[in-house]
């Protein structure tokens, strides 16, 4: 089975097979082009996923075969996780 994988910015998720790659890539260059944009995809595990994208944070699409019939659902990252606070950052909540 083909797997494709997107890091975008530090972050890494395996994409639905069901996703088009050509159009994803597509729509990744057109917001990078425009200065911002969000893009829109699936994870193998069905979580939608929208990332802004800029000219200035680095993407990356791989693909390979993967020896299995099912692309690894668990090594898409958590999305309970929580950005840290940028240095200097204060909250009061």
């Amino acid at each position: 089975m083909r797997v494709a994988k997107i890091r975008i910015g530090g972050r890494m998720f395996i994409i639905d097979p069901a996703e088009d790659l050509d159009s994803l890539r597509s729509d990744i260059v057109a917001a990078a082009a425009s200065g911002a944009g969000f893009v829109h995809f699936h994870t193998a595990g069905q979580i939608a996923v929208s990332a802004l994208v800029t000219p200035h944070l680095p993407v990356r699409i791989s693909e390979f075969e993967s020896a299995t019939d099912s692309a690894p659902s668990d090594q898409v990252a958590p999305v309970t996780e929580e950005p840290p606070f940028a240095v200097g950052s204060h909250f009061d909540g």
